[in-house]
């Protein structure tokens, strides 16, 4: 039944080198399966698995989408999990969105398995540094640089960590020995005056800058850094020789935020309103989902006094910053500023509103916006490239062809994922490992949901595994894709059967019966669902149409003891399901339905003993396991009948039945607390059940809570007035 798309796919790809590559593995993968080598075919498809994770994380990485890059190394580690490389790409992109302690338990696991990696300990030391234990990053950093002497990078954190620990002479020290053995280079003086910066030694950060500018003026970023330093150390009363710096930066580097951001800054700090409009603009035009230059924009559009202009700018600040997160000064003061602009232009019910939510923030507002420009840049300077390589990997340029390529890579190699989880997944499948087999389909279908059939060989999968809901959701896609597949028609009008949606079985069912009436196996289910619905009449319709076409079979008779249980003939009923188990002492739910007149006559013990017989033939049957437990409990067998509740909740924690009888018996027992957390739930559930809110009062009640149990007990007593009053009650 499983439509297989294997290695020919393949064929598709261009013959360059890494298409050749993953080719030839494939083609070696399938060699084994043909061979009968089932293990060592899977083990290939999850070394390409690996490969390729691994390879899409790079690419990720490289577009610097940080999150997606950490996912694809998380599934690497998973196919491949004793590679130290491998947890070390994972922990530096954990690091890189903030993940800290995951970072490190990451990167704890690399050192395990290579302690002499030099890359595993520096990587552990950057954690440490974060999670500000610089103990144990120096420890790291030095256990670093003593396998790797020349690794500057390395020199470089120890050197921050020196200065986070207070011990300056130290990071002193590195920093001659760098500029002796590379050289007295603008880049370095650069870096130098960033770790300067975050230890708050602002004086030596604008003399390193200085020397960086006197060295090669013309240095990327060079006069930002130097202007921001100005900013940072004396504030309004340097702000000329912040602009200079800043606007020589323009100069050379016109489409940089940074540079137009704080040259936009400096101007409105000056009030400079036309000209900070200017340079914000440019900003918004080069990053226009950063919130930060409209706010600042919307400032100088109020000093023109433009305010509608205002207006329009802040509210797209808010909605790029809704809370505080990212910087609660601006958060808070964007919605007053709008206030203010609102009201100037008469606007005064939404501008009162906007004052009213930047009171409402400022309460919330625990943090300094100084603290946290501070963590941005500690964090800024511990994400920083090597020393040896372009400094303005601090500033990525947005290169078109080289995102093309890194966008174009990342398909290729969610393609290669894919194929490989698909492969994976039919290898399972053909061992009747369905759950197993589901989860890489599952995968296959995220990385390229157009794959070929995809969708209905994981909602075959899930079917087979009797996991109904999951496959309804499988097949429903597949039916988007291709709305005349009667395959998988036929097999989700069964998975809605099984998860009792009778509506949707029933059309479905119909429809495919007016197309295959000679399909036998699809009457039994519909009449069924149209017997739920209390459409008898259509219902015998079908059993006549079952027994046309198929003669006499377990399934007709299950019908036909369904329409004599509801038409309160249990004899007859009892007689019918008899009758289904001659035919077939193993056919699902003749047990069932027994076990459901046996209740009607009271009939405890033989009702229990239906109900086991169907959990053998059927398991993982809800409904069967709930009125077993049902009828122990009113047999007075209290514990497995509360295991079993308890067993059917798990299974489906919308059922507020087993709710209900858990909690009643609960109560009975003296559990006022539980009693009360399972009929609060069963309550919520079935929010019009009188019966629910009796037991809840009840419950209330023992537990002193007087005048809720009463409003209970109320409650109940106004549903069964309700019940008593609808029609044909």
């Amino acid at each position: 039944m499983y439509s297989c798309v294997v290695v020919v796919a393949l064929l598709l790809f261009s013959f360059q080198s890494p298409q050749e590559q993953y080719r030839e593995r494939f083609d070696a993968a399938e060699a084994q399966r043909r061979a009968g080598n089932i293990d060592k075919a899977q083990n290939e498809y999850v070394s390409i698995l690996a490969d390729a994770y691994q390879k899409l994380g790079r690419a990720y990485s490289a577009q610097g989408n940080h999150r997606a890059a950490a996912a694809a190394f998380e599934s690497a580690v998973k196919h491949r999990p004793n590679s130290p490389d491998t947890l070390v790409e994972l922990s530096i992109e954990l690091f890189n969105t903030g993940q800290f302690e995951q970072a490190l338990a990451r990167i704890n696991s690399a050192v395990a398995l290579s302690p002499q990696n030099v890359a595993a300990y520096h990587m552990r030391g950057k954690c440490y540094f974060m999670l500000n234990e610089f103990e144990k990053a120096a420890a790291d950093l030095q256990k670093a640089l003593q396998l790797s002497p020349r690794d500057y990078d390395v020199a470089y954190t120890l050197a921050l960590t020196y200065m986070k620990r207070g011990q300056v002479p130290l990071a002193q020290q590195i920093f001659k020995r760098m500029i002796a053995e590379l050289g007295n280079k603008a880049q370095l003086r650069v870096l130098f005056g960033k770790a300067y910066r975050q230890a708050g030694l602002l004086e030596q950060a604008i003399e390193q800058f200085k020397e960086a500018a006197a060295i090669d003026s013309e240095f990327p970023h060079v006069h930002y850094y130097l202007g921001v330093a100005y900013l940072l150390k004396d504030g309004a009363s340097r702000i000329d020789e912040a602009e200079a710096e800043l606007k020589l930066e323009v100069a050379a580097h016109p489409d940089d935020y940074f540079a137009n951001y704080y040259l936009g800054l400096a101007f409105t700090v000056g009030r400079k309103w036309d000209t900070a409009a200017i340079s914000l603009l440019k900003a918004v035009s080069l990053q226009p989902n950063n919130p930060d230059a409209y706010f600042y924009l919307g400032q100088a559009y109020q000093g023109l006094e433009k305010h509608v202009e205002a207006i329009e700018v802040l509210r797209k600040s808010i909605a790029l910053n809704p809370d505080l997160k990212h910087n609660d000064y601006q958060v808070t003061n964007v919605h007053y500023r709008l206030a203010q602009s609102l009201l100037k232009v008469g606007k005064t019910e939404e501008g009162r509103k906007e004052l009213q939510i930047a009171s409402d923030l400022k309460a919330q507002a625990f943090k300094s916006d100084e603290k946290r420009a501070e963590a941005f840049l500690n964090a800024d300077d511990l994400n920083e490239a090597s020393p040896l390589q372009s400094s303005n990997s601090a500033f990525p340029t947005q290169d078109s062809s080289r995102q093309e390529a890194l966008t174009a890579d990342a398909a290729f190699f969610a393609k290669v994922i894919a194929l490989a989880h698909e492969n994976i997944g039919l290898l399972n499948a053909e061992r009747q490992k369905f759950p197993l087999a589901a989860e890489h389909f599952s995968e296959a279908a995220k990385l390229n949901p157009e794959m070929l059939d995809i969708y209905y060989n994981l909602g075959l999968t899930y079917f087979k595994s009797e996991q109904y809901k999951q496959a309804v959701t499988a097949f429903e896609s597949e039916l988007k894709i291709k709305p005349d597949d009667l395959r998988a028609k036929q097999l989700l009008g069964l998975s809605y059967f099984s998860i009792e949606n009778y509506t949707n079985a029933a059309s479905l069912l119909s429809e495919l019966i007016a197309v295959k009436p000679n399909d036998v196996s699809l009457y039994y289910p519909l009449a069924l669902s149209l017997s739920k619905l209390g459409k008898t009449a259509e219902a015998q319709q079908i059993v006549q149409q079952m027994l046309t076409y198929g003669g006499d079979s377990p399934q007709v008779h299950i019908i036909l003891a369904k329409a004599y249980y509801d038409q309160d003939a249990p004899a007859k009923a009892l007689d019918e399901l008899k009758a289904a188990l001659a035919l077939d002492s193993k056919v699902k739910l003749a047990h069932f339905y027994s076990g459901l007149v046996h209740i009607k006559l009271g009939n405890l013990a033989d009702a229990a003993r239906e109900f086991e017989s169907e959990l053998l033939l059927n398991p993982t049957d809800v409904q069967a396991r709930y009125h077993l437990g049902y009828v122990l409990l009113a047999n007075q067998e209290t514990k497995r009948g509360m295991q079993l509740m308890r067993e059917v909740i798990q299974s489906d924690p919308g059922f507020s039945n087993a709710y209900f009888e858990l909690g009643k018996t609960q109560l009975q027992q003296g559990d006022v607390k539980g009693a009360i957390m399972s009929l609060e739930k069963a309550a919520k559930l079935a929010p019009e059940q009188a019966h629910v809110h009796y037991q809840l009062g009840r419950a209330y009640v023992a537990a002193g809570r007087q005048a809720e149990g009463q409003a209970q007990l109320e409650l109940s007593k106004q549903l069964k007035e309700k019940v008593r009053n609808q029609p044909n009650n």
